[in-house]
């Protein structure tokens, strides 16, 4: 496609003066719902993109929304990551907000899973490494972004990825939280069930989104399958996903299963899904320039002064952690006093000061899978994980869920046997284990077939008709057991199969 001819663009309006920026327009990269996207060259010379985000509302709510914009635009410009494409500029143009950020060449993570197939293991977890340490970084200077997707990831002419349009979802809400069509903002195919049910989307919310687009970057399929977006938007609200499929790498199904949790709640930090701190709080900010600026007028008496208390304090320190006693001239040191003391000891959560790590854990946190129901931690992580997930559900099997974030799956065959009246039922049963509860969920592909909760031991039955009297029905389904709810216990629940079509 030959580039259209260069063309000014002139930067006006709420809050700019009327100089014109030599911002110089090339060609149509692309156009969406709420957007298009030019590729310019600033004075410099160098490519850039315009994303043109078209505002809605009264006058009263347009001029609230660009200070709002403008007050996150401050924000977004702190984002100083590799992983996260910076914002370099906002402009004011009439009922639209221009936002200038580099131009990267090496396409998105949705055309490149469209023409060349899901990535490998091994590139979807260097992928998650550094998506997830942007993402990071961005939550710990009080940021969301609030609509990762495949088409957000950007590739650079090397092949790193970047966690693009930051601030683009909170523009488009700036004034009435609802895009022009009165959808929730987001992409309901990778959108959190939190963000598709209303709620005030959050740092969690991000996390699902981040690994709903990891999901589709291992298997090319969202989280809730392929499916009308208005479809996709209910299967979110409700929280229905679709089994991760059996063939996803081992270590990427443990990676992304805490993400893709329905419960918010239950999901990590993007710091502690990276293998970092879990602790993504809002930092702190620095001393201000008016504080900063103030140091120098400290005199050098003051200083003096200063360095002065700070000495005495460090030998009043040294003094008494040696069991020196001030006892007048003729002091004199305890024998013990001469030999300076160990460092004192800080008890782990699962290790006292002078014992050894509790059972299962490395005295810090648990260890292999294992998980602490019980909350004592005397017997360490006392829950241990099984290894009958994925088995065929032949008859009956008895499993737990271990650790907290565990969700068990087993295929299901079901065959076709002649029934004279067309009545065949298949039928799954589940009884959860005491005190807690159990959600059994029953799949035909990414369909959900239905859905049951049993509640401190109760069993409870998902049921299934045949599908046809004339053709050959059988198949293979999926039973899907997870928690429901904040309980959990480590004794088993028991599944059981019975009827055919």
């Amino acid at each position: 496609m030959r580039p259209a001819a260069p063309t000014p663009y002139a930067r006006g309006g709420v809050g700019h003066s009327s100089r014109v920026v030599g911002y110089e327009l090339r060609q149509r990269l692309g156009r969406g719902g709420m957007s298009v996207v030019d590729l310019a060259r600033d004075p410099a010379g160098r490519p850039v993109a315009l994303k043109r985000v078209v505002l809605h509302g009264s006058a009263f709510g347009l001029a609230q929304a660009r200070q709002r914009v403008h007050r996150e635009a401050e924000a977004l410009a702190r984002l100083d990551h590799p992983a996260i494409v910076p914002l370099l500029d906002v402009i004011d143009d009439g009922d639209e907000i221009v936002l200038v950020m580099p131009y990267l060449a090496g396409g998105t993570l949705a055309d490149h899973v469209r023409t060349r197939g899901p990535l490998s293991p091994g590139q979807v977890e260097h992928l998650a490494d550094t998506l997830l340490a942007g993402l990071a970084a961005a939550h710990r200077e009080g940021i969301v972004h609030r609509d990762i997707k495949p088409a957000n990831v950007l590739f650079d002419r090397e092949g790193r990825a970047h966690l693009a349009d930051f601030g683009v979802a909170s523009i488009r809400d700036a004034t009435s939280g609802l895009t022009a069509t009165g959808s929730p903002i987001g992409t309901p195919e990778f959108m959190a069930p939190e963000q598709a049910r209303g709620e005030p989307a959050t740092p969690a919310s991000d996390v699902f989104s981040l690994g709903a687009t990891l999901l589709y970057a291992a298997t090319g399929q969202p989280p809730y399958g392929r499916c009308d977006p208005r479809v996709a938007l209910q299967r979110a609200a409700q929280g229905r996903l679709a089994p991760l499929p059996r063939e996803l790498d081992g270590s990427l199904r443990r990676r992304l299963a805490p993400m893709l949790h329905r419960n918010p709640r239950r999901r990590p930090t993007a710091a502690a899904a990276a293998g970092g701190p879990t602790g993504t709080i809002v930092a702190a900010r620095g001393p201000s320039r008016r504080s900063a600026a103030l140091l120098p007028a400290i005199g050098a008496g003051t200083l003096a002064a200063v360095a002065c208390l700070g000495a005495i304090a460090a030998g009043v320190w040294y003094l008494r952690s040696h069991r020196v006693a001030f006892a007048g001239p003729d002091a004199t040191a305890s024998p013990a006093a001469s030999t300076p003391l160990t460092a004192p000891c800080t008890p782990k959560p699962y290790q006292p000061c002078g014992a050894p790590a509790a059972p299962n854990t490395d005295g810090s946190r648990c260890l292999g899978e294992h998980a602490d129901y019980d909350a004592d931690p005397t017997n360490g992580c006392e829950a241990a994980p099984d290894t009958i997930d994925g088995q065929p559900l032949t008859s009956s099997l008895s499993a737990n869920l271990v650790p907290g974030a565990d969700v068990d799956r087993y295929p299901v065959p079901v065959q076709d046997r002649f029934q004279l009246l067309c009545d065949g039922t298949f039928q799954v049963t589940l009884a959860g284990p005491a005190g807690a509860a159990a959600r059994l969920e029953l799949y035909d592909g990414s369909e959900l077939l239905g859905a049951k909760v049993s509640r401190d031991g109760s069993p409870v039955t998902v049921s299934v008709p045949e599908p046809s009297c004339l053709a050959d029905d059988s198949t293979e389904l999926t039973a899907q057991v997870s928690w429901d709810g904040d309980a959990r216990s480590a004794a088993p629940y028991r599944l059981t199969r019975t009827g055919s079509f």
